[in-house]
């Protein structure tokens, strides 16, 4: 797990300072602004995927899937009867813990930049 939570972290970070050489601006305030951006972005997708995986969206999906097969005409395949959060197999912990990561770093250099 710590293994993974640290290559997020990295992914991310190499985001922000690709991010910020496209800009060509290295100040502190531009890192805080990204940072935030990126950290905040990666939680949210993380939230998605905690939310398909805890099985509250498998009834709408079973529901879309059932209507989408009766418009198009397909058969039934070895997924069909499968719910999402069977289907997704995203670790979101991982992601979620990153993106705090990310953002106390935001954090921590506005309180920098604020000092």
């Amino acid at each position: 797990m710590f293994k993974r939570l640290l290559i997020y972290c990295m992914i991310q970070e190499i985001f922000i300072v690709l991010m910020m050489l496209l800009q060509q601006a290295f100040s502190l305030f531009q890192y805080i602004n990204l940072s935030f951006y990126v950290g905040f972005f990666t939680f949210i997708i993380g939230l998605l995927f905690y939310i398909m995986r805890s099985g509250f969206l498998d009834r709408v999906h079973d529901g879309f899937r059932k209507v989408s097969r009766k418009f198009k005409g397909e058969e039934d395949n070895e997924f069909s009867d499968m719910p999402l959060s069977e289907l997704v197999g995203i670790p979101y912990l991982d992601i979620i813990f990153s993106s705090l990561i990310i953002l106390a770093s935001s954090l921590v250099a506005l309180l920098i930049y604020y000092m």
